[in-house]
C-alpha cells in the first residue's frame, strides 16, 4: 500500500505535527493552505494533513464527523498541490486519520489504497463500529469497555500500516485504577514492541478533558515509548498555539519520556 512506507524517523529532531484536520470531517474550519502558512510562521518544518478517513458503509449510515469516499481524491490532490508548491519551505504529507473497525477494515483499506496516501495514523473514537458501539471518549467505569477498547487497538497496531496511534489515553475510564494501569500497560508495551510513538495531544489539553492523561504518560515512558506532540488541529490558528503546544511538550519530558519531534 502506497503510505506503509513513512519513517517518522527520518523527521526526528524537527519541529513537526502529523495531526491536521480539513473542513471535510465536518468539525474543522481553514484552508489547507491556511494550514501550511500557519505552520511555515511557527516554525514547523514538516506538516502532515490526516484528516478522518472515510470507512466504507454497505448500509444507509452517513458519519457527521469524517469525509465522504467521493471526498478523498480531492483531498489528496489539494494537500499534494501544495506538497509541490511549498517544497522549498516545508514538507507537506498527506495522510488520514482512521479507526480500525475489523469488519470494515478489508474492504476500507481495498479503497484508500487507490490514492497517493503517505501514511495513517490510528485514532479509535468508537468501540469497535461507528454506527452500532460506543463513543470511546464517553464516561465508563466498565473494565470490560476498557479492555475492549485495548484490544481492538492492539490489533489495529499489528496491521502493521499505523504510523502511530492519535490519542491512545482516548478511552475515558474511571472504573479500578488497578485495572486501568494494567490495561495501558499491555497498550504501552504494544506501542514500544512495534517501535510507535505516543502521542501527546494539544487540543485534548487545551480542551482540559480527560486526554493526554499522566497517568497514561507516565505508564508510557516506563515502558519504553517514546512521545509525539500531535497539535490535532481542527483550526489553523491552533498550530500557532504554542502555550499548550510547549506545555504537551513538559508533560512528556515531566512522564520520563523522549521526544521525537520538537
Amino acid at each position: 500500500m502506497s503510505f506503509t512506507g513513512l519513517s517518522i524517523d527520518k523527521y526526528k529532531g524537527f519541529k513537526a505535527n502529523y495531526h491536521t484536520h480539513t473542513p471535510r470531517c465536518n468539525h474543522a474550519n481553514g484552508s489547507e493552505r491556511e494550514y501550511v502558512e500557519e505552520a511555515i510562521k511557527n516554525g514547523f518544518k514538516v506538516l502532515g494533513f490526516s484528516d478522518h478517513g472515510p470507512h466504507i458503509y454497505d448500509e444507509d449510515f452517513v458519519s457527521k464527523v469524517r469525509m465522504k469516499p467521493e471526498e478523498l481524491e480531492g483531498y489528496c490532490r489539494v494537500v499534494t498541490d501544495l506538497a509541490a508548491e511549498y517544497k522549498n519551505e516545508i514538507k507537506i504529507l498527506t495522510g488520514l486519520e482512521m479507526e480500525y473497525y475489523p469488519p470494515r477494515f478489508d474492504d476500507d483499506m481495498m479503497f484508500i489504497e487507490q490514492f497517493p496516501l503517505d501514511y495513517m495514523i490510528l485514532g479509535q473514537h468508537w468501540y469497535y463500529d461507528e454506527p452500532y458501539t460506543p463513543y470511546t471518549g464517553d464516561i465508563t467505569d466498565d473494565p470490560a469497555m476498557l479492555k475492549g477498547y485495548v484490544n481492538v487497538v492492539i490489533e489495529g497496531i499489528n496491521t502493521g500500516l499505523f504510523t502511530y496511534v492519535a490519542h491512545p489515553d482516548l478511552i475515558h475510564y474511571v472504573g479500578d485504577m488497578s485495572v486501568y494501569d494494567s490495561e495501558m500497560a499491555r497498550l504501552a508495551a504494544a506501542l514500544a514492541d512495534h517501535g510507535m510513538p505516543c502521542e501527546v495531544n494539544v487540543n485534548g489539553y487545551r480542551s482540559k478533558i480527560q486526554y493526554p492523561a499522566p497517568r497514561f504518560m507516565k505508564i508510557a515512558a516506563d515502558a519504553g515509548c517514546e512521545f509525539i506532540i500531535g497539535v490535532d488541529a481542527h483550526n489553523p490558528c491552533e498550530l500557532g498555539d504554542i502555550e499548550n503546544y510547549e506545555a504537551c511538550r513538559q508533560m512528556a519530558i515531566n512522564a520520563g519520556g523522549k521526544l521525537i519531534n520538537l
